[in-house]
């Protein structure tokens, strides 16, 4: 384990008194809430960018997927039923 000596303000030392024991949990769980906040934000900007690159009419935004066919169908692939050696 490692030790970090943080300085914080006097409220916010008194207000973690009690979970003193617990603090190690509320940094990950403060840690896991950040990175998801930045996660959404990064989404949320690529939407903007998506939305003002359609709304110029130079760039066509394909439409999502929808699982209804395949982007790219493959004839099947041929089975081989003998091993390498064996004629049959």
């Amino acid at each position: 384990m490692s030790t970090i000596q943080l300085e914080i303000p006097e409220e916010l030392a008194e207000a973690l008194t009690p979970y003193r024991d617990q603090l190690v949990e509320l940094l990950e769980l403060g840690l896991r809430t950040q990175q998801e906040r930045e996660q959404q934000e990064r989404l949320n900007q690529r939407e903007r960018l998506l939305q003002v690159l359609a709304a110029s009419g130079k760039v066509t935004i394909p439409k999502p997927y929808s699982g209804e066919k395949p982007y790219v169908s493959h004839p099947p692939a041929p089975i081989n039923c003998y091993h390498k050696g064996q004629q049959g």
